[in-house]
């Protein structure tokens, strides 16, 4: 819902998890419903490497798709570390997140306003630093703060719905280490919910992602690029 009335345009942004599970099938839907750009949030080759668990698909699967690699976070950044290092997979990182990857959320955020149809972005999970970057587009988009809220809680949901590999950081060996993240139960994943949504709604009452987008040195036509994006 948008504050004004209406809701989202539907078919410009999708987001999702690592794509290297995507079947030729599923990029073929992908294209079918428009992406023709990919906005990858990880960081690359740590996140990036595809491995015997992910299908084998075709090369020409990928054609006609820009890949643009927009890393959010430098993992080893040692101020990003201290600060968000013990708060990683939650809101309460996003404001200083912001403030360290200045840069690399600029570049993301010119990748979405230059894409000519519709756009995935994703990240590893599909939840945090993707759930950041849409937040900051709804809220663009002037969208309501149960509306970013019902959006971030949606893609935890589904993010934990299913078993993976991630890179999770130990702040008390100061140390990065991949480790398997089974499927989560409904009932923790809503606890989970429950600790994020309040921090959610700091941020939201809070961050004014247009000004922040300014500071980056976006254009203001980069900037309108982005709030008409999800408008009917």
């Amino acid at each position: 819902m948008l504050r004004h009335g209406g809701t989202t345009a539907q078919g410009r942004v999708f987001r999702s998890a690592a794509p290297e599970y995507l079947s030729d099938d599923g990029w073929a839907a992908a294209k079918a419903a428009g992406v023709r750009t990919v906005v990858d949030l990880r960081n690359a080759p740590a996140e990036t490497r595809r491995t015997p668990e992910h299908p084998i698909i075709r090369s020409a699967s990928l054609d006609g798709l820009v890949f643009v690699a927009a890393p959010t976070e430098d993992p080893d950044d040692v101020e990003f570390l201290r600060v968000c290092g013990p708060w990683l997979d939650h809101p309460r990182c996003w404001v200083d997140n912001a403030r360290l990857a200045r840069t690399r959320i600029a570049r993301v955020m010119r990748a979405v306003a230059e894409a000519e149809t519709a756009v995935l972005v994703h990240c590893a999970g599909g939840r945090d630093r993707t759930g950041m970057i849409c937040a900051m587009l709804l809220d663009l988009a002037g969208a309501t703060g149960d509306a970013i809220i019902d959006d971030y809680a949606d893609g935890w949901r589904g993010a934990g719905a299913y078993s993976g590999h991630g890179w999770i950081y130990d702040p008390d060996q100061q140390t990065w280490r991949q480790r398997h993240l089974p499927a989560t139960e409904p009932q923790q994943l809503e606890s989970q919910l429950a600790d994020r949504v309040p921090a959610l709604r700091d941020w939201i009452t809070t961050f004014d992602t247009a000004t922040y987008l300014a500071t980056l040195g976006l254009t203001r036509h980069e900037i309108d690029s982005l709030k008409a994006l999800l408008r009917p």
